[in-house]
């Protein structure tokens, strides 16, 4: 006798959906914790420009030897004040997700929170890339061959430029903790400011992987102080805290102040530019503080469900995302960008 299956009544049965939403590629995102982080209030006369300022660096040179009873006439003790300034300019930046009311009324994911929530994933992915790359790049940084020695770069393992580098071998040019530690001294002679007391590294994990393979490494786990820990941290090498990200510049061919590379997507074939960071290296708005002050200025998710000139028949939902936000280099001394190859594979 012939036996009625499944597949002789298929018409019946629907794809059982699962509710369940698969995880994710989230990226890990540390720069902006590592800014310094200025307010800009509204209704200020402002021009959408942030104006850092800076003051000289100590000096001995006009303190003379004083003879009792006596006035230097001179002029040569009389210190100068010098005020040099930095300046950010504001840019507005935009995202948008439309939804129609008919896929509104039908749909099985509740499509507008996931609209919201993706607009701030992307627009914290967004303000992490600007400050990563207002370190890496800049306007008069070279790019391919012609390659720009810049005071903030350094490649691994002694290479002099980009050019060198960029024919080296992965096992002459992999980031080594001498280079941590060189790039550390040279922070510490230009007298870089100290992040929680020391420095730290931000970098992506393949160049990480190859840092932990040195003895001196010191994991999380063995700090005896967990209250410093930087968000992102996995470990320190000479008292540089190493942080892990994957939104770290990558350089496959030419780029800004590296040489063609070999093409590939990841390991041997690939460039990282991992940032060394001091204190005040650069600087953002205070985005927190913005908000708080009911500022037009302040990152907002906005929803538009109403009919009007555009959309008549109310036949769209809106979901947009706008900020207004800059990052800015404040001192190329207190950074250094380490260009590094990994063995990871």
């Amino acid at each position: 006798m012939a036996n009625v299956t499944t597949g002789s009544v298929s018409a019946q049965f629907q794809t059982y959906f699962s509710k369940m939403l698969l995880e994710r590629a989230l990226p890990l995102l540390q720069m902006e914790q590592f800014a310094m982080k200025v307010a800009y209030p509204s209704k200020t006369g402002g021009n959408r420009t942030i104006r850092f300022f800076k003051f000289d660096n100590p000096a001995i040179d006009k303190i003379v030897s004083l003879s009792e009873g006596t006035t230097v006439s001179d002029g040569s003790d009389q210190r100068q004040l010098t005020l040099s300034t930095v300046e950010a300019t504001l840019q507005q930046y935009g995202s948008q997700v439309v939804l129609t009311d008919v896929l509104l009324a039908t749909e099985l994911f509740n499509h507008l929170a996931q609209a919201t929530k993706q607009l701030g994933e992307d627009a914290a992915l967004h303000a992490d890339t600007l400050c990563h790359r207002a370190l890496i790049q800049d306007s008069s940084t070279s790019t391919g061959t012609n390659v720009a020695t810049k005071s903030y770069a350094r490649y691994a393992q002694s290479g002099t430029n980009g050019t060198t580098f960029a024919t080296s071998s992965v096992a002459n040019s992999a980031m080594t903790s001498t280079d941590l530690l060189d790039g550390a001294t040279s922070l510490f002679i230009a007298r870089a400011p100290k992040i929680k007391d020391g420095y730290a590294l931000v970098a992506h994990p393949a160049v990480i992987r190859d840092l932990q393979q040195d003895d001196d490494w010191l994991k999380v786990s063995s700090y005896s102080n967990p209250e410093a820990i930087f968000k992102g941290e996995i470990g320190k090498l000479f008292s540089v805290s190493v942080v892990s990200s994957t939104n770290v510049q990558t350089f496959n061919t030419s780029a800004s102040g590296v040489a063609e590379l070999s093409v590939g997507t990841t390991g041997v074939n690939t460039g990282y530019a991992s940032i060394l960071l001091g204190g005040g290296a650069f600087g953002v708005p205070n985005l927190s503080s913005i908000a708080a002050s009911g500022s037009p200025f302040s990152p907002k998710v906005t929803i538009l469900d109403a009919a009007d000139k555009s959309d008549p028949y109310g036949q769209r939902v809106v979901a947009s995302f706008k900020t207004f936000y800059a990052a800015k280099q404040l001192d190329p001394r207190f950074f250094r960008v380490i260009v590094a190859k990994s063995n990871y594979s």
